[in-house]
This record gives structure tokens, sequence and C-alpha cells, in this order.
């Protein structure tokens, strides 16, 4: 490898979103599907495509790929963003490797964008904590910024119903999903407003957004 690059990928497979990436040796994937529909979707030629993800054992070996330009994408939105690749990028920059990101769509910026809540004090924590005490210690003891948070379908509902239950209800909390497909799901409401409307949160990816009522 003597160069990587950091290639968006769309938010949602029914996103109109475009670019035309430049041309690659070879591809890091998280899984073949992906990495074949990034093929199929930018009209891309195929070429050799290697995996990265959390079975993969050494990451770090990638840079060991013995094609020239090498690309590196997400499943979706951008690499290394709450997605693996940043152990690649290290180390890259260690055997002096040529880097360069290219700009596009990510969740997480496009729902602090949206959600009005304040982007100079923020702070992104990737998945919510597994234990149900550690949630509630967490709602409990939330701090004057803008709090982030990504979680998996099957989980959505119940962590919202966490929240709910355990934030300050002068707090404010804003659900994004399925940004940037046909049917985008953002709200922003205070807790108190939440709790009083009896919604059933989809099963769908989302980014929960938390931040004190001032």
């Amino acid at each position: 490898m003597k160069k990587l690059l950091l290639l968006p990928n769309v938010l949602h497979e029914d996103s109109p979103w475009r670019y035309t990436p430049p041309s690659i040796d070879a591809l890091i994937a998280e899984s073949e599907k992906g990495g074949y529909q990034f093929f199929k979707r930018f009209e891309i030629p195929k070429c050799p495509l290697y995996l990265l993800n959390e079975h993969t054992a050494h990451p770090s070996q990638l840079v060991h790929i013995e094609e020239a330009i090498v690309g590196l994408i997400s499943d979706a939105g951008l690499p290394c963003l709450a997605d693996p690749g940043s152990t690649l990028v290290a180390e890259a920059h260690k055997r002096g490797i040529e880097i360069e990101a290219l700009p596009g769509p990510s969740s997480i910026i496009l729902a602090l964008q949206l959600s009005g809540f304040s982007g100079q004090a923020f702070t992104f924590h990737g998945y919510f904590p597994r234990e149900e005490k550690e949630i509630a210690t967490f709602c409990k003891t939330v701090s004057s910024q803008t709090h982030i948070f990504i979680e998996t379908p099957y989980k959505t509902p119940k962590i919202f119903h966490l929240l709910l239950k355990y934030l300050p209800w002068n707090a404010k909390l804003c659900i994004a999903a399925e940004l940037m497909s046909l049917n985008p799901y953002l709200r922003v409401d205070s807790v108190e407003s939440w709790s009083k409307k009896s919604l059933s949160l989809p099963k769908s990816r989302a980014v929960f957004l938390i931040t004190p009522l001032a």
C-alpha cells in the first residue's frame, strides 16, 4: 500500500446522495456485501476486496496490502467515525503511507446540526452502556453540554424508554433515525414532553442527543 483513501458511503441504501470516487486498486470494507454494494452504487470497477471489522484479528496488518492505492469504507457514513479504521490509519501514519480523507455524510454530525443543540461543546460516547444501572448513573449526572450516542435497531426502543425513565424531565432529547433515507425521523423535545405522548419508537438505527435544558 502506498496511499490510503478514506472514502464516504451513503447513510442509507435509499439515499440519492452520490459522488465520484477516485480510482482505487483495492478496497477495504466492513463486509463483502457492503463492498460489492459500494462498487455497484458508485459504478466502480471491481477490484480486490479486503475486510476490516470486529472479527479482524490484526487490523494493522492490512497496511501490507500489495495494491498501491487502497480505499477504506464503512457500511454507512464515514470510516473511522463509530466504525473500524482508526487502527489501520494509525499504522499507516507510522509507516509513512499517504492518507487522504474525502468529505461525505456522517449521521453523528448531521444529527447534531439538525438538533439545534450546542456544537461548541459536545461529547460523542459511541453506544450506550449495556447495564441499566450505568445508563441511570449517566442520566442522573448529565453535564451541561451536548451528549451524543448511537444505537442498534434492536436496542433503540429499550434505550428510549430507559432515557425517559432516568433523565431529568427538563433535559432535552433529540432522536434522529435513518437520516438521508426516504423516510427520515427526527424529533427534539423535553423529556417531559416525550413522556406525555404515547409513542412507540420504531426499531431503526438511531442517534440520540441529550442536553440539559437551560
